[in-house]
């Protein structure tokens, strides 16, 4: 459990550090880390989703029309909010507070 733990950790931090040089900007893709020392770090793109085609069944038609929603609710969802919420990650959905 311990290894399978580090080894996520490992991971998520190998693709934050390759996120550091991405500037910031909505919050649609967003997710964040808080590390053991209290230190926060943003992951993600932080850009808009995507539009998609009105035949795409994932199609934003309420907030944001004709934008990727993975998940149904307020805003469009995708990336690292969507991995963030599903709760399968140590990413927390949003930026960092």
């Amino acid at each position: 459990m311990f290894k399978r733990k580090l080894f996520v950790m490992a991971l998520v931090l190998a693709i934050a550090s390759s996120l550091l040089i991405v500037g910031v900007a909505s919050a649609h893709n967003a997710g964040h880390i808080i590390f053991p020392d209290g230190t926060c770090l943003n992951v993600g793109s932080l850009k808009e989703a995507p539009y998609v085609s009105e035949s795409n069944p994932n199609l934003n038609t309420t907030t944001d029309p004709g934008q990727l929603d993975l998940i149904p609710g307020s805003g469009d969802q995708y990336g690292a909010r969507y991995a963030a919420i599903q709760g399968n990650t140590p990413i927390l959905p949003g930026e960092c507070p």
